[in-house]
C-alpha cells in the first residue's frame, strides 16, 4: 500500500478528524505526505485528544479503524501503527497507554504488546 492510499483509507474511515489531517498535510505534500508523518502527527493526537476528552465512542471508533487497517495485512501499514501509533502512544507523557489498553482489539493489542516487549529491554 502506499503513503497516499494508506492516509486516504484512515480519512475515510475517519472523517472526524479531517481538520488534524489538514493541519499535517496542507504545508506538506497534501494527500503525498508520508503516513509515518500524517498517523504520527495527526491520527495520535487525535486519539489523545478523543481520550482527554473522556470521549469513549470516538476513542472506540479510533482503536476500531486501527484494527481495520491491522486486518489489511498489509506489512506497510503494520510498520506505520507499530511505529508512529503505538510507540507514540507507549511513550505519551500527557496519557497512560494502560488507560488506552482496553479499547485495543485482538490485532491492536497483540501488535501492541510486540512494540512495549521490543522497547522493554531498553528500558
Amino acid at each position: 500500500m502506499t503513503s497516499k492510499e494508506l492516509n486516504l483509507k484512515l480519512i475515510s474511515f475517519l472523517p472526524e478528524m479531517k481538520a488534524y489531517y489538514n493541519n499535517t498535510v496542507s504545508w506538506q505534500d497534501g494527500d503525498e505526505t508520508g503516513s509515518h508523518i500524517v498517523f504520527e502527527d495527526a491520527f495520535v493526537p487525535y486519539i489523545k485528544e478523543c481520550a482527554k476528552k473522556q470521549d469513549a465512542a470516538s476513542t472506540v471508533k479510533c482503536f476500531e479503524v486501527i484494527e481495520k487497517l491491522l486486518l489489511l495485512n498489509d506489512e506497510y501499514t503494520e510498520e506505520v501503527i507499530a511505529l508512529s501509533v503505538l510507540e507514540s502512544l507507549l511513550f505519551s507523557e500527557t496519557l497512560s497507554v494502560d488507560s488506552l489498553y482496553s479499547y485495543m482489539r485482538r490485532e491492536t493489542k497483540k501488535l501492541f504488546n510486540e512494540v512495549r516487549e521490543g522497547w522493554s529491554q531498553f528500558m
